[in-house]
């Protein structure tokens, strides 16, 4: 018997104005689906997911909840960048 996983999901603004979301399946399992003109079709899609999961047992849920909107990924990509790493 297959054991469900916890899947996680957020949505970025990307720097071409399009919307992405990122899916992880735990524990190590990763993907990109890129290219939605508004945050509104990325959210569709998400629940499109959301649907056939369900339909697994593995429930979708959203990685950040303190972030339920989009994401700007150059916002993020540029904190990263500022972050002081373990080497430092």
């Amino acid at each position: 018997m297959l054991m469900a996983r916890d899947v996680t999901y957020q949505i970025f603004d990307m720097p071409d104005g399009r919307f992405s979301v990122m899916v992880t399946i735990e524990p190590d399992k990763t993907m990109v689906r890129t290219g939605f003109a508004t945050q509104a079709e990325a959210s569709a899609w998400v629940e499109g997911l959301r649907d056939i999961m369900a339909a697994l047992g593995a429930p979708v849920s959203l990685a950040f909840p303190e972030y339920p909107g989009s994401l700007p990924l150059n916002e993020i990509l540029a904190f990263i960048r500022k972050a002081p790493s373990e080497a430092d």
